[in-house]
């Protein structure tokens, strides 16, 4: 008689209470963080923006142009190396765009780039471990595009718009999509991204230096010396810090807003609201059948309607 074998089940890993928090808290954690950080510089009657601004004149002063693209390579790399914690790193884009005198945007662009391309890899891997997280209704319709071929097109949309790539390219490893062909589209999303980002400050200062001036002004940042590549001595005062602070918080409300809400379901509510509320042409009572345009039924009589139903 045979000795039955124990019945083993392999269950998937729970993740650790650290993992799930920082998995369900973790984007909000950060932007709090960030907040906190601004909040405390402005009791301190220091302005955010100048201190950014002050940061990448010294960076430049200390290293020159090409230390500038190094550094913004590197901020690329950490800003979207991390799928849990998303780092606005375009900030920094726009900053140094502003800022740094004879910065060239292009070369910005490829710069940042190619940083973000690498650090979007570990969105891919998160993809290509096949975690039981990313395996939902929303991501079984992102796969089914890629798997129609779509994976180049979106790819590229996603990295050239503020859409959230992360969560898309979890999905594009997870179909085992080539990690190759994933960076050069994205890369080349990230160029346009970065590069149209890098050039939006350097386009207002030439446009118009006044409204320029009034917008560093909301950010707390001396227009003079930052036009001329100077660190500015001249204190902030509070109506500033602010005004300022105010304009900053609100930005990084604004971001984690656009990030946390899940637009494919925003898109499909309007899309069953447009269906469930037929054009005013159609009458009621009147049935109209999509396959045949021409013909309508006539408005069916209160009277005859009930007696047919209560026949059934």
């Amino acid at each position: 008689m045979s000795e039955m074998e124990p019945d083993i089940t392999t269950e998937p890993k729970k993740k650790s209470k650290v993992g799930q928090f920082l998995a369900k808290w973790g984007g909000l954690t950060f932007f709090l963080l960030m907040i906190a950080a601004i909040v405390v510089l402005a009791v301190m009657k220091i302005s955010f923006g100048q201190w950014l601004a002050d940061l990448v004149i010294k960076f430049h002063d200390r290293y020159g142009p090409w230390g500038i693209y190094l550094g913004v390579a590197i901020i690329s790399v950490f800003g979207n190396l991390t799928v849990i914690f998303p780092v606005p790193y375009s900030v920094a884009l726009i900053v140094i765009g502003a800022f740094v005198p004879g910065v060239n945007p292009i070369f910005v662009g490829i710069a940042a780039g190619f940083g973000a391309g690498i650090g979007e890899v570990s969105a891919w891997l998160i993809g290509r471990g096949g975690q039981e997280f990313i395996k939902s209704e929303k991501t079984e319709r992102m796969k089914k595009y890629i798997e129609k071929g779509w994976a180049p097109v979106l790819i590229f949309i996603f990295a050239a718009t503020p859409l959230p790539d992360d969560a898309f390219l979890v999905v594009v490893g997870f179909t085992g999509y080539s990690v190759v062909k994933t960076l050069f589209w994205c890369f080349l999303g990230k160029v346009v991204l970065c590069t149209f980002t890098t050039a939006i400050p350097v386009w207002i200062q030439n446009i118009s230096p006044d409204f320029a001036a009034t917008l560093y002004r909301l950010f707390g940042i001396n227009y003079e010396d930052a036009i001329n590549g100077i660190v500015s001595e001249t204190p902030p005062t509070w109506q500033d810090i602010v005004i300022s602070t105010s304009v900053w918080i609100g930005i990084i409300i604004v971001t984690f807003a656009l990030i946390s809400i899940d637009w494919d379901k925003v898109f499909h509510r309007v899309k069953d609201k447009h269906e469930s509320h037929p054009p005013r042409a159609l009458k009621k009572g009147v049935k109209f059948h999509p396959h045949d345009e021409e013909e309508q039924e006539e408005p069916i009589p209160k009277n005859a309607q009930s007696t047919k139903n209560d026949k059934k």
